[in-house]
């Protein structure tokens, strides 16, 4: 309408013209629409900004106190300070790290604080444990002694705890399962504590919940992968790629953690509990690592169109629950034996979904503070898991001795009737010869024989191999390591 010969826009049409402006009425008709999308435009962007600048004051404060500022520690703060208006003004989180417990209070941190974080450092473990003020205690120091009293004191001060401690976790699961029951208001996450960036925990928390896992295999630690890596690619001996890992910083200085499969161990059992509710002593694990593989067994995997893999498996066979730590021969045509470098891989099988693969970096900083990450959001938005475990009770009895086909390694001395003996003691122990292969003689003292054998009990194997080293004929001891197959 048209009042003192202003026009006043609206989302009606101007129908009240004056003498001579009838010829106007289609121009003006398209201004007015152009006007009034672009006051549109305005008011929602005012209105946006507004809700915006509502949703930022109104960000609830969540107070970490993080112990260890290493490598984790550091990523964890430096993701804080990136996303930290992401957080406020989308999530309604207001993180703020306010105290960090570390061992040494003159060393020079190599990570951004997060904005507005009037971060107190101490070496203090009470400093943070006592103070009311803090919402949830971040571990990442390892180990499971001060880690220890650091997660259980924190749980019981009513002090929400996430952690990267597989270790931890693992060994005392039973505890830690009764004192969260005891202290059901606080939430618990351990999304870091198993391979890294890949968010295995909360898939098996949640997404596996209404179906039956049948199968978790996978490599879980990117250490030994490097290295089994490089020995395929390069033909290299065990202690040669060993020395690199060290040079470049993926293995420790003292690496058994990693190369005898005690890392693994810890984060196959976690995963055994989630999957199946079992919980299982770590020293009811098999456990064998990669410090026996040479490149004579890289030569016979490839023959096979196979590769060699440091795996954690835990599987449910017959109602049995099988759980162990082993390298293996894998196929190149599975998803775990084109994984190589530091990746790492877990493989489900279940009844619903069938085969899942979730493939990702299994440490480093970034990788494994954004699994923390996640773990302090869901806690601070209100949708962490009640209880990490749900999966509480298991009528699954646990049978280490478990089955498969294996590929036994034998260096011999060249005699007449060494195959043979070696026949006749796969029959004395129960095992069935599949294949048997001998490499063209060059050195009369070590011979190559590599064996395959039908289905046996891991035991089996094991009484076998201790018969080859004890018949006289060996040039070292033999090696043995599972298939991965599909039973």
């Amino acid at each position: 309408m048209m009042r003192s010969g202003v026009f006043c826009y609206s989302r009606y049409v101007v129908r009240s013209l004056g003498v001579g402006q009838a010829r106007q009425q289609s121009t003006l008709r398209a201004g007015d629409h152009t006007l009034q999308n672009g006051i549109r435009a305005a008011v929602l962007k005012n209105i946006a900004r507004q809700q915006s600048t509502l949703q930022e004051k109104h960000a609830a404060v969540f107070n970490l106190g993080i112990f260890g500022a290493g490598t984790v520690g550091g990523g964890v703060c430096e993701i804080i300070a990136n996303q930290q208006e992401f957080f406020r003004s989308n999530l309604g989180v207001d993180l703020r790290v306010s105290k960090v417990c570390v061992r040494d209070l003159e060393k020079k941190r190599d990570f951004k604080v997060p904005e507005g974080s009037d971060v107190e450092y101490t070496t203090s473990i009470d400093n943070i444990l006592d103070d009311p003020s803090i919402d949830c205690v971040v571990e990442l120091i390892g180990g499971t002694t001060d880690a220890k009293t650091v997660c259980f004191e924190a749980i019981k001060k009513g002090k929400h705890v996430v952690t990267a401690n597989k270790a931890l976790v693992a060994e005392h699961l039973t505890e830690l399962v009764e004192l969260l029951e005891a202290n059901p208001k606080v939430y618990f996450g351990l999304e870091a504590a198993v391979c890294g960036g890949i968010p295995i925990i909360s898939l098996l928390q949640s997404a596996f919940l209404a179906d039956s896992v049948q199968q978790i295999a996978g490599i879980m630690n990117g250490t030994t992968n490097f290295m089994l890596s490089k020995m395929e690619g390069e033909g290299a001996d065990y202690a040669v790629v060993l020395k690199e890992a060290q040079d470049l910083g993926f293995a420790e200085a003292d690496p058994s953690a990693d190369v005898d499969g005690y890392d693994v161990r810890a984060k196959v059992s976690i995963l055994a509990k989630l999957a199946f509710g079992t919980t299982i002593p770590l020293d009811n694990v098999p456990m064998a690592g990669i410090t026996g593989i040479s490149s004579d067994d890289f030569a016979y995997a490839k023959e096979m169109n196979s590769t060699i893999k440091l795996m954690g498996v835990a599987r449910v066979v017959d109602s049995q629950l099988n759980i162990f730590v082993s390298p293996m021969i894998v196929p190149l045509n599975n998803a775990i034996g084109t994984t190589s470098g530091a990746t790492n891989i877990v493989e489900v099988r279940s009844q619903s979904l069938q085969t899942s693969s979730f493939v990702g970096e299994g440490a480093g900083r970034f990788p494994t503070a954004n699994s923390v990450m996640s773990d302090v959001l869901a806690i601070a938005q209100g949708r962490a898991m009640a209880r990490p475990f749900q999966r509480t009770h298991s009528t699954l009895k646990l049978e280490t001795d478990f089955m498969s086909s294996f590929y036994v390694r034998i260096r011999v001395q060249d005699q007449i009737g060494v195959i043979r003996r070696i026949g006749e003691l796969c029959e004395t122990h129960g095992v069935s010869i599949q294949a048997l292969q001998q490499t063209p003689v060059v050195d009369n003292n070590t011979v190559l024989l590599c064996l395959l054998t039908d289905r046996a009990k891991v035991s089996q194997i094991d009484l076998l191999t201790v018969g080859l080293e004890r018949a006289g004929f060996c040039a070292d001891r033999p090696f043995a390591m599972p298939l991965l197959t599909e039973a």
